[in-house]
């Protein structure tokens, strides 16, 4: 699976240089990455902090058979034991049992990703008192394949998902980590790479004190019409089509009081992200050969504000921009890179008439 990538590691405290690359990976000497060393007591979470609330890599080892797990390629496949080791404070190793099976659709397809994405399946004593508390199911998003240029996709769509929350309560947390895959059956060198955890499902509900709903279809004009506003602008400013409100796709719906607002996940195939297994909309294709073309695939409404929208897109500009230049691990070439994708949104936000204008013009009926 992934034989002949070298990268040994230990399970001790690593931090990844922010921007120490000059090419679309990270900085290599001999071959390998580089990074920095700093006490294991300064790098362990503390049992009381809470996930998701630090920009810190969570760092960790996971093990498992992962070549079992690399033939498992259902959308339901079965669950795998595994063990989570975690560095604690004073230097000790926290050895929690879990599961572990493959999930997703896309990256499921061997042909697309030979290393899946993982669901982490954590039984509810074995957490009491770490950083996980309270956690039960988390989606873990892994680099797809061994070129370090995945790595780096895997954190232009974290950052994704940390746009959204600068722009609304109402979205999916994530977690950086930097994880080393020891496989159990022998037949795979350890792997250490970043990837992200994604908050529950169950746990935003309990934070925003609403509740996910399983409907098969909805009508756009059901939803809160800010929030849904919101979030047409927000797929358009990471140029992503991957998306429907109709029949959610890449889209959970939750209630909050007598309001349902739409919640967006899944940015792998946004124009910001640009994966190159990632193309555009079969459906749009007349309107866009690539990804990085952006194409507003928000439904049209006289409910919207979009001048108060506009105004809150542009108060957060340069806390987007800075946190894209700040983001650890992401080589200086992506970050650039990701930079100008966004100010090229500003720059149309900037004519906000025109802007409205070409809202009109294409939001679908």
């Amino acid at each position: 699976m992934w034989r002949s990538l070298v990268v040994a590691y230990a399970p001790v405290a690593l931090f990844l240089l922010s921007g120490c690359a000059s090419g679309t990976g990270g900085s290599a000497v001999g071959g390998e990455r580089l990074f920095t060393l700093i006490p294991q007591e300064a790098q362990a979470p503390s049992p009381l902090q809470e996930l998701f609330a630090s920009e810190r890599p969570l760092v960790f080892t996971l093990q498992a058979d992962f070549d079992q797990l690399a033939g498992d390629r259902e959308e339901e496949a079965e669950e795998r034991p595994a063990r989570m080791l975690l560095p604690a404070p004073g230097g000790d190793t926290l050895d929690l049992p879990l599961n572990v099976r493959t999930r997703g659709n896309f990256r499921l397809r061997r042909g697309i990703c030979p290393f899946p994405p993982l669901r982490l399946n954590f039984p509810t004593d074995s957490v009491a008192g770490t950083v996980l508390e309270g956690q039960d199911k988390l989606k873990l998003v892994t680099h797809c394949r061994e070129q370090e240029f995945h790595e780096q996709n895997v954190l232009e769509e974290l950052l994704a998902y940390r746009i959204y929350n600068l722009l609304t309560d109402v979205g999916f947390r994530v977690q950086l980590a930097f994880i080393t895959y020891l496989d159990t059956s022998g037949k795979n060198r350890p792997l250490s790479r970043l990837g992200f955890l994604i908050e529950d499902e169950g746990g935003m509900a309990a934070r925003l004190e609403g509740e996910m709903l399983e409907v098969p279809r909805a009508h756009p004009d059901q939803f809160q019409p800010r929030q849904a506003g919101l979030m047409y602008l927000f797929q358009y400013m990471i140029g992503n089509t991957d998306w429907s409100m109709a029949g959610f796709h890449n889209t959970k719906v939750m209630r909050i009081g007598t309001e349902y607002l739409p919640v967006p996940y899944d940015f792998d195939f946004s124009g910001l992200v640009n994966a190159p297994y990632a193309g555009p909309n079969p459906a749009l294709a007349h309107l866009h050969d690539s990804v990085r073309d952006r194409v507003f695939r928000g439904h049209c409404s006289d409910r919207i504000d979009y001048d108060e929208l506009f105004g809150l897109f542009q108060e957060r500009r340069e806390t987007i921009l800075e946190m894209i230049r700040t983001q650890p691990a992401l080589s200086q070439r992506n970050a650039t890179t990701a930079v100008r994708y966004i100010e090229a949104f500003y720059l149309e936000l900037d004519n906000p008439e025109r802007f409205k204008a070409m809202i009109r013009g294409m939001c679908r009926q």
